[in-house]
């Protein structure tokens, strides 16, 4: 009868959220307000984040990333930085980056991360739109909401990191120059 039991314990033993979630922005703009595209300093940060999310020892701590995702992009290009950002990343990682949702819709996205049970206990990865960031983290169960992310921060990262079901963040940067990852 004990044996019987023991499939029943692991379960609720199992973790139910990610073990953690790191959140970032998009990579740099281009000066030209109308162009939905990463800069050039832009495209470096992205390709500098490939060795970042692979080797961080803070973002590898549970794991290689398993999940990618990204904004949705809008008719107005909206969206086109966050996956461009992530790119060269989900290449290296052979993970593809998931859009189902726009910016604003932080909290379907907070939802649909924390009730996939093919997320327990991995580290989930999220370029988003800074001005959603700290609403996104308070969606993820970040208490308090964290404060507005500056516009001019293109190298912050949100570590959210749950345990018993509680979530904690700390924040870090990504420390990338010239296109190379590390710290």
């Amino acid at each position: 009868m004990l044996a019987a039991l023991i499939p029943l314990l692991l379960q609720l033993q199992a973790p139910s959220a990610p073990a953690q979630i790191i959140l970032i922005r998009h990579a740099e703009k281009p000066a030209d307000t109308t162009d939905p595209h990463l800069s050039a300093a832009g495209r470096a940060r992205a390709a500098g984040l490939v060795r970042f999310l692979r080797k961080d020892p803070v973002v590898t701590k549970f794991g290689p990333p398993v999940a990618l995702f990204a904004t949705a992009t809008t008719k107005d290009g909206d969206g086109v930085r966050t996956q461009e950002t992530l790119a060269p990343a989900a290449q290296a990682l052979t993970l593809p980056v998931q859009t189902p949702f726009l910016g604003k819709q932080y909290a379907d996205l907070a939802k649909q991360i924390l009730v996939n049970q093919a997320y327990a206990g991995k580290t989930i990865i999220v370029c988003w739109n800074h001005e959603y960031l700290p609403q996104l983290a308070a969606a993820l169960g970040v208490t308090p909401k964290p404060p507005k992310w500056k516009g001019s921060d293109f190298d912050g990262v949100y570590v959210i990191t749950y345990t018993h079901g509680s979530a904690t963040m700390s924040r870090m940067r990504e420390q990338l120059s010239k296109g190379k990852g590390g710290r």
